[in-house]
């Protein structure tokens, strides 16, 4: 829920901005739940690179995306796919299949244990974001965690074999 403490963000650059915060910012747990991988806000070097910095220093690293549909962000080679495929042990992308979870139309990202950036309408790029709460990260991760146990492994990251 939206309260005083929340950073609200208008726009397609305050959402890239608050993502990268938050994500450069972690030190073990990265969740997303988008749409489409939103390219606009995920589609980063800066994070790709933290991200796989993180996988292979901390061996406790956990990197969890649920999506609707990766084939158009694996055609125009994502970061986020590309990190899925190179470090399939702690970076994974799951597929929503439950007609419930596929009119899922909001954007979560959830950094550690008290980050999140919660995007209402991806289409407008409107949310908001807080560093430090706990108590509502909590609720988005218990949440985040029930649709990912009802998603299904997504065959567009899957390791690419040689």
């Amino acid at each position: 829920m939206e309260d005083s403490s929340s950073i609200v963000l208008n726009g397609r650059l305050d959402c890239r901005e608050a993502a990268k915060t938050l994500i450069l910012g972690s030190v073990g747990r990265v969740y997303i739940a988008s749409q489409h991988l939103e390219p606009e806000i995920y589609n980063d070097a800066e994070i790709h690179q933290h991200l796989s910095q993180l996988a292979t220093t901390n061996r406790n690293t956990d990197i969890r995306i649920i999506t609707h549909d990766t084939r158009v962000a694996a055609n125009q080679g994502h970061y986020l796919i590309h990190l899925a495929q190179k470090l399939p042990s702690f970076a994974q992308i799951r597929t929503t299949v439950t007609p419930a979870h596929r009119n899922f139309r909001e954007s979560w990202l959830i950094a550690d244990d008290g980050a999140y950036m919660r995007i209402r309408n991806p289409e407008r790029y409107e949310g908001y974001y807080e560093i430090d709460n706990k108590l509502e990260c909590r609720s988005y991760y218990d949440d985040f965690m029930e649709m990912w146990e009802a998603c299904v492994p997504d065959q567009n990251s899957r390791r690419l074999s040689l």
